[in-house]
């Protein structure tokens, strides 16, 4: 009976804990962006679900190690630094080289989530990449970013990057797929491809930028790939999906082996219909993308290729079904209806629908914070019908009609095409917040304050189980 009970028990801590984002170690490539958007304030977001606290290590590549403990009810935050030369973010004027004194690996004895938060420009910028884990390192990744298609006024303000992590020596990294035209910042390739190698620790950023027109959405659906594990970021370090102004969207996105399927669930937010995009990024020829349950394709992308569905395409309750043909890389930008001048904006790397995704997320540190900074925000969530949420509020529990009564929740919403699943946004939400449901669950979160946007994706990626303790 003891080995029975015993057996269930090692079970259960796997199957918990087979998930991307919660890992034990966690590979954050830099940021960067043109020297006319000055990123400022850096932090690390560090938390975890365990009571008790566990050890840390913060290992600036090339540099430093910083250590300290981390516990349910005590996140960590550590502070990067300000401007355009810091372990997280390099300028693009010293981009297209390789790196062995930026990005960071973070490693803990028990399994954690990790995020870096970012603002710039004077306070008008934000964003956020939330670490995938383990689940982050691969050999095949397609690049996303906001498209700049609309934008009236193209110069260097908009720039668009990728940065790479290779984790062992002598891997070699491979860059093709570019728009025609595009002219990347310090390198004479223009859009030809070609390779470079890494050693472990070792990055390497690419950027493109205005006002050379072609580079306006020339990375997008670029590929990368490599012979041996790499960690990848990309998307814009200002950009916009609309006619003017800009913000910063860029995440860590998992490879094409960390893709487990081909159905996505998405939620508009409140910006116009321009800002409120889909972009589905092709990796194989003749892909058929089916919208809200059609049976007969509405698109079909080719290889490298790209789809952008904006705010028209969602059903009349804010929700999107989308199929594929084959598997897909999928990012969404939100905004705000706020801004009419489309200032707040944001994009994140999206999951696809999953048996294998976890039931919790807990928890996500300060929910509304960069740093000292506070803003109002929302929480949409994907789960199936008929599944009974809860929640941990800054260590108190709440059932889902109990939390409106700190909260707005709108929902449970039927998903056009789709019947097994439903969704829920909740706005209002603030301090450090654990979901739990008792079927799948897919969860976005975030905010704005004045003129700036910054948020992130917080389950999905699933990935080999690692035991917690």
């Amino acid at each position: 009976m003891k080995k029975k009970l015993f057996f269930w028990l090692v079970i259960a801590i796997f199957s918990a804990n087979c998930y991307a984002q919660f890992s034990k170690t966690h590979y954050i490539p830099p940021l960067s962006g043109s020297s006319s958007v000055i990123s400022e304030d850096q932090y690390l977001y560090i938390s975890t679900p365990n009571v008790n606290p566990i050890n840390f290590r913060i290992i600036e590549l090339g540099g430093n190690t910083i250590t300290g403990t981390v516990s349910r009810s005590n996140p960590y935050v550590y502070y990067v630094g300000f401007g355009n030369d810091t372990q997280l973010h390099i300028d693009s004027s010293s981009s297209n080289i390789a790196f062995s004194n930026k990005g960071y690996i973070v490693e803990a004895d028990d399994l954690i989530y990790v995020s870096a938060r970012v603002t710039a420009g004077s306070g008008n910028q934000a964003g956020q990449l939330v670490s995938k884990g383990k689940a982050s390192l691969g050999t095949h990744f397609r690049v996303g970013a906001l498209t700049n298609l609309q934008v009236a006024n193209y110069f260097d303000i908009h720039s668009t990057f990728i940065s790479v992590l290779a984790t062992e020596n002598n891997t070699t990294i491979n860059f093709s797929d570019f728009g025609t035209g595009i002219q990347p910042v310090n390198s004479g390739t223009g859009d030809a491809p070609f390779s470079i190698v890494l050693n472990s620790g070792e990055s390497y950023v690419m950027t493109v930028q205005g006002p050379h027109d072609p580079n306006r959405a020339g990375l997008i659906g670029a590929l990368v790939t490599s012979d041996k594990p790499i960690a990848l970021n990309c998307g814009s370090f200002g950009g916009s999906n609309a006619v003017g102004n800009l913000d910063l969207g860029f995440d860590q996105i998992v490879p094409l082996e960390r893709i487990s399927n081909t159905e996505y669930i998405f939620i508009k937010s409140t910006g116009i219909d321009a800002v409120e995009t889909v972009l589905l990024v092709a990796d194989s020829d003749n892909t058929d993308v089916f919208l809200s349950g059609a049976t007969t394709p509405n698109f079909t992308i080719n290889a490298g290729d790209y789809l952008v569905l904006d705010g028209s395409n969602f059903d009349a309750a804010g929700n999107l079904y989308v199929q594929t043909s084959q598997k897909v890389f999928a990012y969404q930008s939100i905004g705000d209806n706020g801004a009419t001048d489309q200032r707040n904006q944001e994009l994140f790397f999206v999951p696809p629908l999953s048996c294998q995704t976890p039931r919790i997320i807990d928890n996500i540190p300060a929910i509304d914070y960069v740093g000292s900074r506070q803003f109002t925000g929302r929480v949409t969530i994907v789960t199936k019908v008929g599944a009974t949420l809860n929640f941990v509020i800054d260590g108190i529990p709440y059932s889902l009609a109990a939390l409106s009564v700190i909260a707005s929740v709108n929902g449970p919403t039927a998903v056009q095409g789709n019947v097994d699943y439903e969704t829920y946004v909740i706005t209002g939400l603030s301090g450090n917040v654990s979901v739990y449901s008792t079927q799948e669950l897919y969860l976005a979160a975030y905010g704005s304050s004045g003129a700036a946007t910054f948020g992130g994706y917080y389950s999905g990626f699933t990935f080999e189980p690692e035991v917690s303790f």
